[in-house]
């Protein structure tokens, strides 16, 4: 037998002052687990209709104790057996080696959406406290939920668990509900229409609601990506519902008939919705159905969003029915649909664009702006790359060049590319890290006159990071009738200087930009003609331009972050030129006066990084 390990012995010890715990087992290693496992009794102070005076528990801990997880869950005999929120669904798991259900209660101290029941952080160094601290939140746990306190109004309100033992993993169905699409669906509570699919590009087995429809054929609403439509589009189902669906306190359902009871509470005919799919469904069909319901951001909050979870029909039988809606409806409805069916669900996500980037985004005037970007070379990529992850979903990528191996060096693209167009490689690359956004893109030189207003009229800011004077000059001879913000950004010799001219207006004013930036160009020729050219290699190679791939990424940086400060103060208002600073205690470029021709002029402004 292995012998357990002296600190969990010494914490089990120190349960016994616990007031309503009483350890009912000796020290067991689960191999499966990698655990020792002890069984506990413990006794509610508030016992309810859900919550009984006394439940077992089965505690699992990691032999590295005190490091390691603690896990506590109801025992399968005399356990809690109902499902509570902060808690996992709460069933008999499928493996036979356990002796306790799959409800563990949250109780770590990372969430702190149950700190008003902690007495304090976790202790995780303290060996003789880490576990009574556990045991000791377990039964406030088990207080507040007999109180019904688990669900109090200003904290974040928590959906039910997906049934994860239910859930079928040859798909995941994404979709893009938040605040600003609440009000499509508020008339529409207890109805019920279809959803057109398309494929994630990029993403395997993953498929996005492209469209919602009501019972008519009239369109609801559609993806804010606008994935192009198909003449003969896959079909599902959407239905809305008033409320969480759950079986109280807080237990998804997980067969038909539970689904049934929860829309009998809820007012809602389960029959009768499933009578119409199948009406709609030929044989062999099977069909994925998005049920949802109103969810606030807090408990007793205003509602903010719909919440769907998607369920995968089962196939209609071949046979063993009449031809006639009545007799197909009945045997379909107890075949397929009875009582201890089981729901198959299937992963379903909200990729919002405020659910992507909430770990970081940029300020909404940028975010709402459209992006024409031209110029996909090693700046233009990275400046791409930065602003389409922080939150502008509609961007143009404009180049007509092919990635070459040499690009490597300094750009975002990789060898898999080498060979393929820039702008067409990095607007597939950007579409699998910013599924939502549009990213279109131009893979030709940048057209002249009409064709020229045409490809830009859409979008507000106007980014050219080509270097290159004639896209300069086309954007001066062409008009538009409504101004648009226009920012040219180029890198001096060895990225030592960043050149940044915006302005608002209906046309670039190419001529003012060449005015202002003749007398630094002049400096950084004389800079070339010291250094001497970068060459390839042997042969007939033009001059290469030098830079790390280091002095790129800063200059995107700072690229991005003036543009931001630019549109958030109106200050897009002509020649910006930076240079690299490092010191002890900051690094990246900052800003010199325009009369300035010398890198020894103290800065008066910074961008990048600090």
């Amino acid at each position: 037998m292995k012998a357990a390990p002296e600190p969990i012995k010494i914490a089990i010890g120190q349960i016994s002052g616990v007031p309503s715990a009483i350890v009912e087992s000796s020290l067991e290693f689960v191999e499966e687990e990698s655990a020792w496992a002890f069984r506990l009794r413990l006794t509610s102070s508030r016992p309810s209709d859900f919550v009984p005076k006394q439940t077992r528990w089965v505690v699992l801990v990691d032999g590295s104790y005190p490091a390691g997880r603690i896990r506590i869950y109801p025992a399968q005999e005399g356990g809690l057996v109902h499902t509570f929120p902060h808690q996992d669904r709460n069933v008999v798991p499928s493996v036979n080696h356990a002796t306790w259900r799959t409800g563990k209660p949250c109780l770590d101290s990372p969430s702190q959406r149950l700190g008003r029941i902690a007495g304090g952080p976790e202790p995780k160094d303290d060996m003789e406290q880490r576990l009574r601290w556990h045991v000791e939140r377990c039964l406030a746990w088990l207080h507040v939920a007999g109180d019904k306190q688990l669900m109090v109004n200003d904290e974040p309100f928590e959906v039910p668990q997906c049934p994860q033992e239910l859930l079928n993993t040859q798909s995941t169905v994404v979709h893009d509900e938040g605040c600003d699409t609440w009000s499509t669906w508020k008339q529409r509570v207890g109805q019920y229409g279809e959803v057109h699919w398309a494929v994630m590009p990029g993403f395997e087995n993953t498929i996005v609601a492209e469209k919602f429809l009501d019972s008519r054929g009239e369109e609801i609403r559609v993806c804010r990506r606008r994935y192009r439509s198909s003449d003969m589009p896959q079909v599902g189902y959407w239905w809305l519902w008033p409320s969480a669906i759950v079986l109280p306190p807080w237990h998804a359902p997980g067969t038909w008939a539970e689904l049934r009871v929860t829309g009998r509470m809820l007012g809602i005919d389960v029959d009768r919705f499933l009578t119409w799919v199948v009406q709609r469904l030929r044989r062999k069909e099977s069909a994925m159905v998005m049920i949802g319901y109103p969810i606030p951001k807090l408990w007793g909050g205003a509602v903010e969003e719909v919440h769907w979870q998607t369920l995968q029909m089962p196939r209609l039988p071949k046979k063993g029915f009449r031809p006639n809606a009545v007799a197909k409806n009945e045997v379909v409805r107890r075949q397929l649909f009875g009582g201890k069916k089981k729901l198959s669900y299937l992963k379903t996500l909200n990729w919002h664009p405020n659910r992507l980037q909430a770990r970081g985004s940029f300020s909404l005037n940028l975010r709402s702006k459209s992006v024409a970007l031209i110029g996909a070379g090693a700046l233009g990529a990275a400046v791409a790359e930065i602003l389409v992850r922080g939150g502008v979903s509609d961007m143009l990528i404009v180049d007509h060049d092919d990635l070459e191996a040499g690009n490597l060096v300094r750009h975002t693209l990789t060898g898999a590319d080498l060979g393929c167009n820039k702008a067409t490689a990095i607007s597939a690359r950007l579409q699998r890290a910013s599924p939502m956004s549009r990213i279109s893109t131009h893979a030709a030189s940048l057209p002249r006159g009409a064709a020229l207003r045409k490809l830009l009229e859409p979008f507000d800011i106007v980014l050219e990071c080509t270097g290159e004077d004639d896209v300069l000059r086309l954007l001066g001879e062409a008009w538009w009738s409504i101004p648009r913000s226009f920012l040219s950004a180029s890198l001096g010799f060895a990225a030592n200087r960043l050149f940044l001219f915006g302005t608002h207006a209906c046309a670039f004013p190419s001529e003012e930009f060449e005015d202002a930036v003749r007398p630094w160009l002049a400096a950084e020729r004389s800079q070339w003609t010291t250094k001497g050219e970068t060459l390839e290699g042997a042969g007939c190679w033009s001059p290469l331009f030098p830079a790390r791939y280091d002095d790129v990424w800063l200059a995107a940086v700072a690229i991005v972050r003036y543009l931001e400060s630019a549109l958030r103060d109106e200050s897009l208002d002509g020649l910006r030129v930076l240079e690299q600073r490092w010191n002890d205690r900051a690094a990246g470029f900052q800003a010199v006066e325009p009369e300035a021709l010398s890198s020894t002029v103290s800065p008066t402004e910074q961008y990048g990084a600090q």
